[in-house]
């Protein structure tokens, strides 16, 4: 099938949205990706949020980090109230208040780096960002004098103290509570070696699995089909790296395509235009 199998949801127009929602989660949320980063503060309510293959049961004042593209969902028990505060943030936003030192989007690549994406802060951080948070959401959308640069000096402020992360030791990056680590190393193997050739017959034999049975676990712990979640996660690369300077050519053969006429359709049908017009349309 050559339709991603995991849905793309949401949408932004804005630099950042907040959205403090208390009702119960009623439905199973399926897998799903967005084209800009997330951040859930999890405030009360039981049961897991699923990233990238791997499960969390999560505790009151996590913090989940989902970088754009990462597949992930909730599961979270129907019978019990489910508080959090969700971050929506455009990354080309990121990118245009960051500096040479403070680059905002850290926070979501240490996460990657360290595979983790769950924060655990400790009681004194909590409460210092439980008022960050507060601020944040009294002044977002605020037409008041001012209240747009609170907003986004109360975002700023969050996102340096979680890119601080564990530098500060009031952070603690939780471990996963997976029954079967083989998506997992999955993933991460594909991750590691996404530039590289990557075929469901190497995967298969390095991993020492039947290549269908990987391809059924593969999907039902993600949601994607394994050709479909080394596609995207080729594209959003290849996007990166136009977006800091690459030419499309470059861009292609530096993400894994070895055909650039293939790299081009996919690119197109995945972001909307040809990667040639990728750093204009995209920043």
């Amino acid at each position: 099938m050559d339709a991603l199998q995991c849905e793309k949801r949401g949408y932004l127009l804005e630099p950042f949205r907040l959205f403090h929602l208390d009702t119960a989660l009623t439905e199973d949320t399926a897998f799903h990706f967005h084209d800009f980063h997330k951040i859930v503060f999890f405030l009360e309510g039981k049961g897991n949020y699923f990233v990238e293959g791997k499960r969390y049961a999560l505790k009151p004042n996590d913090i989940v980090l989902v970088q754009q593209g990462t597949i992930h969902k909730a599961e979270i028990d129907p019978e019990c109230r489910y508080e959090r505060i969700i971050l929506y943030i455009d990354p080309e936003y990121l990118r245009q208040q960051s500096t040479p030192n403070t680059q905002l989007d850290r926070c979501f690549h240490e996460s990657v780096k360290r595979r983790s994406y769950v924060l655990r802060p400790d009681p004194v951080q909590r409460e210092k960002l439980m008022q960050t948070l507060l601020t944040l959401k009294r002044t977002v959308g605020g037409k008041a004098y001012g209240q747009d640069l609170y907003a986004e000096i109360s975002l700023i402020q969050i996102l340096i103290d979680l890119g601080r992360g564990r530098q500060t030791a009031h952070y603690s990056f939780t471990t996963e509570q997976n029954k079967d680590d083989k998506t997992v190393a999955l993933i991460e193997y594909i991750n590691d070696h996404l530039t590289e050739p990557i075929s469901i017959d190497h995967l298969a034999e390095k991993f020492f699995l039947s290549k269908f049975y990987m391809m059924r676990m593969f999907h039902a712990d993600t949601g994607y089909t394994i050709h479909n979640y080394i596609t995207e996660k080729r594209l959003h690369l290849a996007r990166e790296l136009i977006r800091t300077g690459c030419n499309a050519s470059e861009a292609c053969y530096n993400c894994g395509y070895q055909d650039y006429s293939a790299f081009a359709r996919a690119y197109k049908k995945r972001f909307g235009h040809p990667p040639s017009k990728g750093r204009e349309t995209d920043g």
